[in-house]
């Protein structure tokens, strides 16, 4: 898997939490037991993805389709005292 298809995978699963939220908003809205019961499926739904996309970009890093910031990964350990 490409590094483009893993961000396409990605943005496609945040689209996904989105439209949950959308759904859960509905669901608020409509009040009720009808409306309680769209906001749980919702949750559920939302927090599903989210696992499975910290999962997965996890999975990604480790798998090297994805790397990390190579700028911080530079940056100095300790620091040198300053001479008077």
């Amino acid at each position: 898997m490409g590094v483009f298809m893993t961000e396409v995978l990605v943005v496609l699963v945040i689209l996904a939490i989105m439209v949950a939220l959308g759904f859960g908003l509905l669901g608020l809205l409509k009040g009720g037991k009808a409306g309680s019961d769209r906001m749980f499926k919702s949750l559920v739904i939302r927090v599903s993805l989210s696992i499975a996309l910290f999962l997965f970009v996890m999975f990604s890093g480790y798998m090297g389709w994805i790397q990390s910031n190579i700028v911080m990964l530079d940056a100095p350990t300790k620091q040198t005292p300053v001479q008077k």
